[in-house]
């Protein structure tokens, strides 16, 4: 019955998978942290070469799914990376990475990982508006209704799993982003008139 090789067989496969789950919070971890780190500066220093140490440590974890089922794994570590990348390219580079730039990434987690860096952009708009920055806010909005658009043309919900449920929070994050601009430009306008009366007194 081979009893010696389906023991070593289970126990190689359980160690990978050990392996994988530890690797996969790390990355997610790094992606966490590097995400925070974007939003703190204006000076990108050193944040190229952590994407690129983290997307090193992806694809070993690709390299140790060798098991299908463990194909899951993979999901989460992937996703937080696209979020991380994109919003580092869409702050400092404004554009917007495509797909064809990460061979080592899946096509459903580049799409569900670029749904979420429209949270992201939000906070970058946010901070722009405590700044007065309507240029800044305006750039954030497009980024976003450019994402929000390119999501939407994706209607696999039984392929891609939380497809619909990303689009619906990316929705709902746009119509709330475009309700708070519009408040914005008017009391904007409203403290700009303020100060030109304080001035004429």
């Amino acid at each position: 019955m081979c009893k010696e090789y389906l023991i070593d067989y289970l126990k190689e496969k359980d160690s990978t998978r050990e392996e994988m789950i530890k690797l996969a919070r790390e990355i997610t971890r790094d992606c966490a942290m590097l995400i925070r780190e974007i939003h703190k500066t204006n000076e990108p220093r050193n944040i190229e070469e952590k994407l690129k140490n983290i997307a090193e440590s992806i694809k070993k974890l690709n390299l140790l799914c060798k098991y299908p089922e463990f194909v899951s794994y993979l999901s989460t570590p992937q996703q937080e990376f696209i979020e991380a990348y994109s919003l580092y390219k869409i702050k400092y580079h404004n554009t917007i990475p495509k797909f064809s730039e990460f061979d080592f990434i899946k096509e459903e987690n580049y799409i569900l990982g670029l749904a979420d860096v429209i949270g992201e952009l939000r906070r970058e708009l946010l901070e722009a508006m405590k700044e007065d920055n309507v240029e800044e806010v305006e750039k954030y909005f497009k980024f976003m209704e450019d994402i929000y658009d390119f999501l939407m043309s994706f209607d696999y919900y039984y392929v891609v799993d939380n497809l619909r449920r990303k689009q619906d929070i990316a929705r709902g994050i746009l119509e709330r982003t475009h309700g708070d601009i519009v408040y914005f430009l008017e009391n904007l306008k409203l403290r700009k008139k303020i100060e030109e009366i304080k001035v004429k007194f």
